[in-house]
């Protein structure tokens, strides 16, 4: 693989360049507190100010990107139709090593079977620049190197920046990679053999995100045992706010719902959950999964267990962010405890 070395002093000066033609997308510290993946909130070289590459924890993820929280899908006016998809080159920079997991699982659920052309119009013109962490931005709920999704990619990136110290090992996994390399080419240096300095750099970084929790055990019991009494204690403490769904890189559910007045109006997709009572309630009104177990049920057995049989992969990618996010302290890395370990967490 081809590297190059990028100055931490550089990247601001980097990605304002690079918004000329991208749309720049980067984690950016809120005076709130939190970190959120978005875009500048103007063209000038000082909006780049609030930028951060450190190992803290984005709130949402960038799936939103793509998979829009509230979307127009078409317009309908006496018969005819007019559909809405948006498309622009979007350059995703200082994502972490389990979004680019969580945006490659999705990728391949919006294009299976019925491939969706709003998701995929958006998400076919991107370049991704994953920043390894070095330390877990969620201490306690994450747990990227059990589900192998991090800390740092594999594949799947364009460019793959490795922290060491004031400047990146910039990692060239695409030729989308080497062409924003060759754009802004003044930014990248050759900078002799980095390998060992890679591989250390990765090694610490794994050691330290190391978590314990035995997430292959976890996938190989939920395909051959239940676990109806963790569903109903668990579904008995939720409080089925939607914070986990909402926040997880992979979660798909949705809703789809027309205004319309006289002969004219459009159709909208929203998120929803599987976990809502009425998210399975016919129009009969006879609801299937009707009990809070059952919901519960489908949730882990959506990620442990038919994610893995029917996508090949689980749908969790170890971010932490259901966890991090519940106000009742309900979690993947804890149900997997509880399972693998015969403990009760929640």
């Amino acid at each position: 693989m081809e590297t190059r070395t990028l100055l931490k002093a550089d990247v601001k000066t980097l990605l304002h360049e690079a918004s000329k033609k991208w749309e720049v997308f980067a984690p950016f510290s809120e005076p709130s507190g939190d970190v959120n993946f978005r875009q500048p909130e103007s063209a000038d070289p000082g909006a780049f100010e609030g930028l951060t590459l450190d190992d803290l924890p984005t709130l949402i993820p960038p799936k939103r990107l793509f998979f829009p929280q509230s979307e127009k899908l078409f317009e309908f006016e006496r018969g005819k139709i007019r559909e809405t998809p948006h498309a622009s080159p979007k350059l995703l920079f200082g994502m972490k090593s389990c979004d680019l997991a969580g945006l490659l699982f999705s990728d391949g659920f919006f294009a299976k079977d019925f491939p969706d052309a709003y998701y995929l119009s958006r998400a076919n013109d991107r370049l991704t620049v994953v920043k390894g962490c070095l330390q877990p931005p969620r201490p306690g709920s994450c747990f990227c190197s059990s589900a192998g999704t991090g800390p740092f990619s594999s594949g799947g990136f364009d460019l793959q920046l490795v922290d060491l110290g004031d400047r990146y090992a910039v990692e060239v996994a695409s030729e989308g990679g080497a062409r924003f390399v060759a754009d802004h080419a003044r930014f990248f240096a050759i900078d002799g053999d980095l390998g060992a300095a890679i591989a250390d750099t990765k090694a610490k970084a794994a050691k330290a995100l190391g978590t314990g929790i035995e997430f292959g055990k976890a996938i190989e019991l939920m395909a051959t045992r239940d676990f109806e009494e963790n569903y109903a204690r668990i579904g008995e403490r939720c409080i089925y706010c939607g914070a986990c769904l909402y926040t997880c890189p992979t979660c798909s559910c949705f809703n789809v719902f027309d205004r319309a007045a006289g002969g004219s109006g459009a159709r909208f997709r929203s998120w929803d959950g599987c976990v809502f009572e009425g998210y399975t309630r016919e129009a009969s009104g006879h609801n299937p999964r009707a009990k809070k177990a059952s919901r519960t049920a489908r949730r882990y057995e959506h990620k442990l267990k038919y994610d893995p049989l029917v996508a090949g992969r689980s749908g969790c990618v170890g971010c932490g962010r259901c966890l991090d996010s519940c106000p009742v302290g309900i979690g993947m890395s804890k149900f997997i405890r509880e399972i693998t370990q015969g403990t009760e967490e929640m």
